[in-house]
């Protein structure tokens, strides 16, 4: 066993080796225990627990906590995950449809709070495992754990564990708020009705970016505190948020790229009127953010100074246009990069061990694949003013569980009309809005409860089974399966052990120590 020193943020933790007894006999446990300080809850990034390799280098395991943001829904911060994967990149994914979580809708979004897998449309509702069915959800809006109280978004409001702590503006909207390094941020937009177009003045309409200092022991938003940026663009507003280490980053829907750090706000990318760059999506990957893009369907990379795209990063499918791509979802599942992208529905996987790409699965069954059109059925609906409407979206990558939800939608999330689309009636147009449980075994995540100061987390290994627990209480369990449960029968030890770094970035609380024992 070694003990780390209390490290601040960002700073990089030496390695440690430790042995791992064999795991198959299943007689003793293996413990994995990572005893943090998470400091006060301001809506940060807690990062990674550790990660290491087996002896054999089969295999590399990990913990930590995911950062990412998904077209308006953020990952959970609370959520702590587990992961054993192959260091081949061989995998086994396993997909099971579930019920629609709407009936008249050509589209679902999902989010993950506390253990628990939320639709976002036609009425809020949770995934009940039990019953197999979505159950009315107690909350309509969408909400953020902060220590032991709850953020929620409604509308242009925001509230905190019931109270208001920002009231809505005289003119315009406040939108797409998020919570970071204790600021409030948030669009405040007025188009005053009109088209996109650069700023003239106030009267003629104006977005701004607001950075509010706020934490939960006050009673509200000081708007006069904020840290303001007005932007070029009449009607900016965003699909993704995120932060990389002390910053927290957001791309415009007209391509601007805007960087909130040290108490002001920077440009990194101006916007774009006429041309299409938007960021639907951005994820915390080792010392980097990666951000979803359109048109390339690619995930480009951020590394606090500049934005890089990254040839290849997904791959094309066979048979289809390279033009007018979105990679509009990504998430760590199983320790790999997973990519949803627009508008063939297709779902790649990236492991960082054999830094390959693999094909997993396109989620619809038709139109049949083609190279010679750019969006499917887009000549079926040629006469309707979006022709693009029927494109394949990947809207929801959320892990819960041993499971990885996966949802789908149409350009929007519209009422099915039979009389104007013919050409799906009378069942195709069910592909759209589906939901899908997928389970890849090597991954398992919980909800961690929030304590001020030390808490422990352990990852236990017995036999096939794999547990979390907190504190000494059994946070969440699942059973390895196929080859994964083989090759994890033949590690005798763990190398290069790293606490605080990893996959899901640096570590980011106040102290960390971790020891492996059987």
């Amino acid at each position: 066993m070694q003990n780390m020193k209390s490290f601040k943020t960002g700073l990089l933790v030496s390695l440690l080796f430790a042995a791992l007894p064999q795991v198959s006999t299943g007689a003793e446990p293996t413990r994995i225990t990572v005893t943090i300080d998470r400091g006060r809850d301001l809506g940060q990034s807690f990062g990674s627990l550790f990660e290491a390799t087996s002896d054999n280098a089969s295999l590399v395991l990990g913990a930590g906590f995911q950062n990412g943001y998904n077209t308006r829904y953020r990952a959970d911060r609370h959520a702590v995950q587990f992961f054993i994967r192959p260091a081949s990149g061989k995998r086994e994914l396993k997909t099971e449809e579930l019920p629609r979580s709407n009936n008249e809708l050509t589209g679902s979004y999902l989010f993950g709070r506390d253990g628990l897998v939320y639709s976002a449309y036609g009425g809020t509702k949770t995934w009940d495992s039990r019953s197999r069915a979505w159950r009315v959800s107690g909350t309509a809006h969408e909400t953020m754990r902060v220590g032991n109280g709850t953020l929620t978004f409604v509308g242009s409001k925001v509230t905190f564990d019931g109270r208001t702590i920002l009231d809505s503006p005289g003119e315009g909207s406040y939108q797409l708020f998020f919570y970071a390094h204790g600021h409030l941020c948030f669009y405040h937009v007025t188009r005053r009705g009109k088209p996109y177009r650069h700023y003239v003045s106030d009267e003629d309409g104006f977005s701004r970016l607001y950075a509010c200092p706020w934490t939960p022991k006050q009673p509200r938003v000081d708007l006069s505190a904020a840290v303001t940026l007005r932007l070029p663009v009449v009607g900016e507003t965003t699909f993704a948020w995120g932060q990389l280490g002390r910053q927290i980053v957001t791309g415009s829907n007209i391509g601007g790229f805007y960087v909130f750090e040290g108490g002001a706000w920077r440009t990194v990318r101006e916007p774009t009127l006429g041309r299409s760059y938007q960021l639907y999506s951005t994820l915390a990957f080792h010392d980097r953010l990666l951000m979803g893009q359109y048109p390339t369907g690619r995930v480009f990379e951020y590394d606090g100074k500049k934005i890089s795209d990254q040839d290849g990063w997904p791959p094309v499918l066979s048979g289809v246009s390279r033009s007018a791509r979105e990679a509009q979802t990504t998430v760590i599942y199983g320790g790999d990069l997973f990519v949803g992208v627009w508008p063939w529905a297709e779902v790649w996987r990236y492991n960082p061990d054999s830094r390959r790409w693999a094909f997993m699965s396109r989620m619809f069954k038709h139109p049949v694949l083609s190279d010679k059109i750019t969006h499917p059925y887009e000549v079926e609906n040629k006469d309707h003013p979006v022709q693009n409407l029927w494109g394949q979206r990947v809207t929801s990558l959320v892990p819960n569980g041993a499971d990885l939800f996966i949802s789908t939608s149409s350009k929007g999330v519209d009422k099915w009309l039979p009389e104007k689309f013919p050409f799906l009636a009378p069942e195709k147009w069910k592909s759209y809005g589906k939901v899908y449980r997928a389970t890849m075994p090597g991954h398992l995540a919980a909800p961690a409860k929030w304590t001020d100061g030390l808490t422990t987390i352990e990852f236990i290994i017995r036999g096939t089974e794999i547990t979390i627990q907190q504190d000494g209480k059994r946070l969440a369990t699942t059973t390895l399966t196929g080859s994964l449960a083989d090759q994890l029968g033949k590690v005798k030890g763990l190398g290069n052990v790293k606490w605080g770094d990893g996959i899901y970035g640096r570590f980011g609380g106040v102290s960390i120590r971790g020891k492996i024992q059987r």
